[in-house]
């Protein structure tokens, strides 16, 4: 079984969005012309870096958390290289695992080909080393590696989910978020506006069940709900909650960066809302309890991106490997709850 540690370790690789695109009104026309001349070069991008950073402000009472993060922009927590046949992120984990693992250099790398997933997990030595017996699946520590081709033809959502998760493909971010982004402003290099998370998520690949599902999964076992439902109240949930989006243009009016944040305080005041979920159903004063516990909650949560466009982007291959981890990813990913 897999731990919580692997679990987290999943969520933050499956975890980057942001969002942008127009509304309707007198002033449609020129802020269309602001958003496709900002992503004329990224809309034919096949090759280039991303860097993603990542700010949370969480306080609850019923989950006796009480912590705030910064975004350190000397300190990317994934950086990626993206070519069309091989792409390369490094993930970094040191900051969020620290409570586990204290102050050590923590993350793990991938390299992605359509055919295979090479993953570097050696640094995760740490945690076998402050707990020998956590067992992290396909992350113990080691270079491994997981066979997309054998599993195909028998689990192709693993391949599909695999594949587009992690990294914003830049090309069809530049499609779809014009299309998702309302109250569009621009001063001087900063383009701003809102859509709702979910759409924001959805503009840059992001699977949003698949995501509601995997964050809902340990959470519908430990509260008796069942998983389908608790996934259809996040998304609907996230389909509702706004994002507001800064994108901040190059000299050459072209996407520099692109940042959200979104306010998550409500979503556990919205799972109580609902007691017809829960099995067995609890009493009125037990969800009067939950409820105002969960009713001081704060949840914010900034993700930057930034991105940097070079045709002429080589990726190193990824180290030789005969460990085939590909039944540990798939237990793995079936017990995560994707």
């Amino acid at each position: 079984m897999t731990t919580s540690r692997g679990r987290l370790a999943a969520g933050l690789l499956l975890t980057c969005a942001l969002a942008t695109g127009c509304g309707g009104g007198a002033d449609d026309e020129a802020q269309t012309f602001v958003l496709d001349d900002a992503f004329a070069d990224a809309s034919e991008a096949t090759s280039y870096r991303v860097q993603s950073f990542t700010a949370q402000d969480l306080s609850s009472s019923l989950l006796g958390v009480d912590s705030e993060t910064e975004i350190d922009e000397d300190r990317p927590d994934l950086t990626a290289e993206v070519t069309p046949g091989l792409s390369h992120m490094a993930v970094d984990l040191s900051a969020a695992m620290a409570p586990l693992s204290g102050d050590t250099d923590l993350g793990f790398e991938l390299w992605v080909t359509p055919e295979r997933i090479t993953l570097d997990s050696r640094d995760y030595a740490a945690l076998k080393e402050a707990d020998p017996s956590a067992d992290l699946g396909p992350f113990e520590p080691g270079v491994s590696y997981l066979d997309l081709t054998g599993v195909a033809e028998d689990r192709p959502e693993i391949v599909e989910l695999m594949l587009g998760q992690g990294v914003t493909d830049l090309r069809q971010m530049s499609a779809d978020l014009p299309e998702v982004l309302d109250d569009v402003e621009r001063d001087g290099q900063t383009v701003t506006g809102t859509a709702p998370y979910a759409e924001v998520m959805a503009a840059m690949g992001t699977d949003v069940e698949q995501t509601s599902r995997s964050v809902a999964g340990g959470l519908a076992l430990n509260l008796g709900i069942d998983v389908d439902e608790l996934t259809e109240l996040y998304v609907e949930f996230y389909e509702a909650t706004p994002a507001d989006v800064v994108i901040r243009l190059d000299a050459d009016d072209s996407l520099s960066s692109v940042e959200f944040t979104v306010d998550l305080s409500d979503i556990y005041v919205s799972i109580f809302d609902r007691p017809e979920m829960f099995d067995p159903r609890p009493s009125e004063e037990e969800l009067a309890q939950v409820e105002d516990l969960a009713s001081d909650t704060e949840w914010v949560i900034t993700v930057l991106q930034r991105f940097e466009i070079d045709e002429d982007l080589q990726v190193e291959p990824a180290p030789a490997t005969d460990d085939d981890r590909t039944d540990q990813w798939v237990a793995f990913l079936d017990g995560a709850g994707f």
